[in-house]
């Protein structure tokens, strides 16, 4: 749920060590929008590649031609960016999201807490989807609302805003943010950009895009911060029933199949909710991200060293992880580069948590959005990695290596992952691609 950190710390973990779990046929491998592909859920409408301004809100004029050599020329949308944007197109992917308490009523709730920053000011929403997040923003008082979305999920967003009697504060803009023109510098940035895994999808990137073209220095962009996390878990359950099963079906033994049906539950990413007694070690920090300052290279690729302890004797079936995001003013992490105070660089150039408790500069400034697995479910739950083959880990028994996410090369929307990790004396490596 959305919650103030006014106890002084957020989402890594505030449990005593319990521990995550997933798998494939308990939950989805999938994403939230790509997040449609487990859900089977294309649009039949808006196949049209090219995106638009709104033909109901055509924006009033472009900017003077100096102005735009000195930007660089947007990327092409692909053929997997139409499909994307085509998926969004469903209105269930909406209602999933909407119905998602802790999602909405935590950006309501920072949109209103930072009122005093959005009140007479222009903002963009980036992703508007429906238009909820804009509606809330014109709620608070901002003077216009520039509501972008390149799917066609956009011609209901209009008819929403007039449906409320908002047409003179919020226009829809239908197209890539990339694309669409702004004859305005902007106050604050809104955008609920977090796909499975925090980076999945790669919509960040429109973000910071949409940062760097109409953003004013010193502007708000909520959520303003985001920490992916990562640690091991056993999940026994989930492997009984999608391999062991196979022993015995109705007295029959079918375990000439259980080879494949390993490939079949752990060769991809699994997204499911899962919960704190699963949790194997305390979780560790991937990567933190300040929306204010992260640049698109940047997200290319991620590689990180990871070392943790067992908290109990289990078996290790692969890694969980998850994220937060915070939603702050610029001026709460002047300075570290926006990094807060209580992470700190390990010797073995890993992002780690001194405590395993994020105490916020300003406790009263900090709200969060968790998908921890011990905060209420969200729709984005947990992202789970397994292996084949469970290892057998005692306690204070150390796991570590490395792991590296990045773009893939057919669709930068996909993610590798690349896991690298060692135990007992073992090695392994585990490769996989979120699609």
């Amino acid at each position: 749920m959305f919650q103030p950190t006014d106890g002084g710390y957020a989402n890594g973990y505030h449990h005593d060590g319990a521990a995550v779990s997933g798998g494939i046929s308990g939950g989805h491998r999938v994403r939230r929008g790509s997040r449609g592909r487990s859900r089977g859920r294309r649009s039949s409408i808006g196949n049209d590649s090219a995106p638009r301004v709104s033909q109901w809100q055509q924006h009033p004029q472009q900017h003077e031609d100096e102005e735009e050599e000195k930007e660089k020329p947007a990327p092409p949308c692909t053929e997997f960016d139409t499909a994307y944007f085509n998926s969004y197109a469903h209105v269930g992917i909406h209602e999933e999201m909407i119905k998602d308490r802790a999602r909405t009523e935590s950006y309501r709730n920072a949109i209103f807490q930072h009122q005093s920053y959005i009140a007479g000011k222009v903002v963009v929403d980036v992703g508007c989807g429906t238009g909820i997040l804009s509606i809330f923003c014109a709620q608070a008082g901002a003077r216009r609302v520039y509501a972008v979305d390149a799917s066609d999920i956009a011609v209901q967003a209009n008819e929403i805003v007039k449906a409320n009697n908002l047409s003179d504060k919020v226009i829809v803009l239908h197209g890539r943010v990339e694309d669409v023109e702004i004859d305005e510098e902007v106050d604050v940035i809104v955008s609920e950009w977090m796909g499975y895994m925090l980076l999945y999808e790669s919509m960040l990137g429109s973000v910071i895009t949409a940062r760097d073209r109409f953003l004013k220095p010193g502007g708000l962009i909520l959520p303003s911060h985001a920490t992916l996390y990562m640690a091991p878990v056993t999940h026994p359950d989930r492997y009984s029933e999608s391999v062991d099963f196979w022993r015995n079906v109705y007295g029959i033994d079918m375990s000439a199949i259980m080879p494949l049906a390993k490939q079949c539950a752990f060769e991809e990413p699994s997204v499911e909710t899962i919960t704190v007694e699963n949790v194997l070690t305390w979780p560790q920090v991937v990567k933190h991200v300040d929306c204010y300052t992260v640049t698109i290279q940047e997200l290319e690729s991620i590689t990180t060293r990871f070392k943790f302890e067992s908290m109990m004797r289990a078996p290790f079936h692969g890694f969980a992880f998850w994220f937060d995001v915070e939603f702050t003013s610029p001026e709460v992490f002047p300075s570290n580069n926006g990094l807060p105070p209580s992470f700190v660089e390990s010797s073995n150039g890993c992002m780690t948590e001194g405590n395993h408790r994020k105490k916020r500069p300003n406790p009263n400034e900090a709200l969060v959005l968790s998908t921890a697995p011990e905060d209420p479910p969200t729709h984005s739950m947990q992202t789970l990695v397994y292996f084949y083959e469970p290892l057998e880990v005692e306690q204070d028994q150390v796991i570590e290596g490395s792991l590296t996410l990045s773009q893939s090369k057919e669709n930068a929307r996909f993610m590798n992952i690349h896991l690298e990790y060692s135990s007992g004396g073992r090695s392994f490596v585990k490769e996989s691609v979120m699609r």
